[in-house]
C-alpha cells in the first residue's frame, strides 16, 4: 500500500528539512512504478522489496510552491507542492485526505512588533487545525514540531501559549490506544541550521548554535534540554516517527531535545 506523509509548513525552515528528509529516506512512487514494469527477475525482486519504502510526500503552504532557494534542489521535484490554508477546516480536511501521516510544522517567531494573539495562533491553531482535519479523516499518524521553551528567555509567552495548544491536541485529543492512532511531539530548543530568508540571504545560525551546544552538553545536566539541536537531527525524528510502525508508545510520544540532539545525529547526503 502506498503511504502518504503531508508536511504542513513544507516551505518553512523546518518543514522544508523534514520534506528533504523524506526524499532521502524513501523511494518515489513513480520510480516504484517504473521498476515495476520491468521484466527482469531481479527488478521485481528489488520493486517487492522497496514497495515498503513508497512515499507519496505532500508539502502543504499558503503559496503551494517550494522555497525559492531550493526550486533547483532534486529532492524538490520528489514533493508534490499544494496550496492550503492551515486555518481553512475544508482545505485541510481535502489535503489531508488518504494521508497514512500527518506532520505539522508551522510556526512564527515572537517578533515584539506581532501582537500576542497572532503569535498564539501562528503556533497554535495553524497546527491544531490541520491536526484535527488529520483526526476526522482517519489519519493514524500525527507528528507535531512543538518547542521545549527556555525558562530564563524572556518575552516568550505567547509563543510557548500557541506551542502549548497544539501539545495538548495531540497528548489529549489526537492520540489514542483504542482507535489505533499516534502522536508524536518534537521538542527541540533553539534549532541550529541555515536559515534562508527573502532574496537568498542565508543566515548560518549555525556558527553561534553549535559552539553554544557543545559548551552546555559538557556542562550537562537540565542544560541540555535548552541546548540548540541541529536542524538535520529534527528532521530525521520527524522521518521516523512519520513512517516507522514499530517507534514510539501506543498513544502519544514526546521526543525530548536532548533526544534529538543524541538519538538523531548522523549524516544527511
Amino acid at each position: 500500500m502506498l503511504r502518504r506523509v503531508v508536511v504542513f509548513g513544507g516551505s518553512g525552515y523546518v518543514g522544508s528539512a523534514i520534506a528533504r528528509a523524506l526524499t532521502l529516506a524513501t523511494t518515489s512512487p513513480a520510480v516504484k512504478a517504473t521498476t515495476q514494469t520491468t521484466s527482469s527477475d531481479a527488478a521485481k525482486a528489488d520493486a517487492k522489496a522497496d514497495a515498503s519504502d513508497a512515499v507519496d510526500i505532500v508539502c502543504a503552504s499558503r503559496t503551494g510552491a517550494p522555497p525559492s532557494w531550493a526550486r533547483d534542489e532534486p529532492w524538490v521535484a520528489r514533493a508534490r507542492w499544494v496550496k492550503c490554508d492551515a486555518l481553512d477546516v475544508a482545505q485541510c480536511r481535502e489535503t489531508v485526505r488518504g494521508a497514512t501521516a500527518v506532520v505539522t510544522a508551522i510556526g512564527g517567531l515572537p517578533f515584539p512588533w506581532l501582537k500576542a494573539e497572532e503569535i498564539v495562533r501562528t503556533n497554535g491553531a495553524t497546527n491544531v487545525i490541520p491536526g484535527r482535519a488529520a483526526m476526522e479523516e482517519g489519519v493514524r499518524r500525527l507528528v507535531v514540531v512543538g518547542a521545549s521553551i527556555p525558562p530564563f528567555v524572556p518575552g516568550l509567552a505567547s509563543y510557548a501559549e500557541g506551542k502549548a495548544q497544539v501539545e495538548a491536541f495531540a497528548r489529549d485529543e489526537f492520540a489514542s490506544e483504542s482507535n489505533g492512532r499516534r502522536a508524536f511531539i518534537l521538542k527541540p530548543a533553539a534549532v541550529s541550521g541555515t536559515r534562508r530568508m527573502g532574496g537568498g540571504v542565508a543566515l548560518p545560525l549555525s556558527l553561534v548554535m553549535d559552539p553554544t551546544r557543545a559548551i552546555l552538553r559538557a556542562c550537562g545536566g537540565a542544560l541540555v534540554e535548552n541546548a540548540p539541536v541541529p536542524l538535520e537531527n529534527v528532521a530525521r525524528a520527524a522521518v521516523k516517527a512519520a513512517l516507522d510502525d514499530a517507534y514510539g508508545n501506543d498513544g502519544f510520544t514526546m521526543i525530548t531535545n536532548k533526544s534529538l540532539i543524541e538519538d538523531f545525529g548522523g549524516e544527511v547526503a
